[in-house]
């Protein structure tokens, strides 16, 4: 079975093969990791902006990512984080969810609850 078959509702992630979105508007990132994805996560900033390169610590890249530019890495295992930027700057990242499974398990400890419509 799909792990999005098991999401509430019986609904689809509208962002498919990703389960989840996230909007940073105007946001500079220190340094981190995002323990609780999975696998990758994907990066594209938009607007009308200078610098914000996304830099990746470990293995020590700063990838000059212009707006409707791309990238996908595994962020649960590289420090990364986006450098200071000149003007209006949003980001779109999709990501992967490595607590799904507990989900699909147990629904997150709510499988046997009487009011938790399980399949």
């Amino acid at each position: 079975m799909s792990t999005t078959a098991t999401l509430p509702g019986n609904c689809t992630s509208p962002v498919l093969p990703f389960l989840g979105l996230v909007i940073n508007l105007n946001v500079n990132t220190k340094g981190h990791r995002d323990p609780w994805d999975k696998d990758f996560c994907l990066v594209m900033p938009i607007g009308d902006f200078q610098g914000g390169a996304l830099a990746l610590k470990e293995s020590g890249l700063v990838l000059e990512l212009t707006s409707g530019d791309f990238t996908m890495f595994r962020s649960a295992d590289l420090t990364h984080f986006n450098l200071h930027y000149v003007g209006r700057r949003a980001s779109i990242v999709l990501h992967s969810d490595g607590a799904m499974a507990e989900w699909v398990n147990n629904r997150n400890g709510w499988g046997g609850n009487t009011y938790m419509k399980t399949l």
